[in-house]
């Protein structure tokens, strides 16, 4: 037992194991039960309705102490169960598999609860997946985990290890490039949303490098004739995705 109580410590302070180990941890019934179909392991120090239904499906559920569960737990009401969770490895072919994809591209973005954000909007609008560059913040950050309320589960989630050479994949398979950059010269519901697209979102106060944006087909903007300089990246996002979603689903003139 003390392995397991110090293998989730480990993953829960340290990105480098969470890689190495491909594992990382979800904390709360809704999450735990969410994730049932990649769990490793439950520690649970409450006898909760979830911990027979995953009992009987051959989840290894194992009781611990409050004491125990306490020194784990990030929040500070604890629902006194926690999983830890096999990662699932996804390709940018997975996320092409969706007819006419929507993707979010998010580049250094840093910010755990903006993240979250966008990968719950992206799930809402029925995105196809979401790309991470490198230097921004990891996708299984507790704080990430908890702002998806699950759907980081619902949606291939692929790493770029080199953001323009990303973005060169993608337009080889002739998707469309679209970056939010607050100087973008054309407001964003001029865009075309009805093709492939990747939407690339940008870090919270540098946004997108200008590399970035010179590789996209389209830069665009969020129109803001009140007082406000900026909104932020997850806001940013969910405006645009939604924009997208409407044009999908009604046209772009309706």
């Amino acid at each position: 037992m003390k392995e397991k109580l110090r293998l989730v410590r480990t993953l829960l302070e340290k990105r480098r194991a969470r890689r190495s180990e491909g594992r990382f941890v979800v904390e709360g019934p809704h999450l735990v039960e969410e994730a049932a179909g990649q769990i490793d392991f439950v520690l649970y120090a409450e006898d909760l309705p979830l911990i027979s239904k995953l009992q009987d499906i051959g989840v290894n559920c194992l009781k611990v102490s409050k004491n125990d569960f306490q020194q784990l737990s990030e929040v500070e009401t604890p629902q006194w169960v926690l999983a830890v969770v096999k990662e699932r490895q996804y390709q940018l072919d997975h996320i092409m598999e969706a007819a006419s994809p929507l993707i979010v591209f998010c580049v250094e973005v840093q910010d755990p609860g903006n993240l979250g954000t966008i990968i719950r909007t992206a799930d809402a609008v029925g995105a196809a997946g979401v790309i991470t560059s490198r230097g921004t913040v990891d996708v299984y950050n507790s704080k990430v985990i908890r702002s998806t309320m699950g759907s980081l589960f619902h949606l291939p989630l692929v790493e770029a290890e080199d953001t323009l050479k990303m973005i060169e994949q993608l337009k080889k398979f002739r998707v469309q490039i679209v970056a939010a950059d607050i100087n973008g010269v054309d407001d964003y519901f001029s865009a075309d949303f009805n093709q492939p697209t990747a939407l690339l979102v940008g870090n919270e106060g540098a946004g997108l490098p200008a590399k970035v944006v010179e590789l996209a087909d389209k830069a665009v903007r969020i129109p803001m004739p009140g007082r406000a300089e900026s909104l932020n990246v997850g806001v940013s996002s969910a405006v645009i995705l939604y924009e997208a979603l409407r044009q999908r689903i009604y046209g772009r003139t309706s």
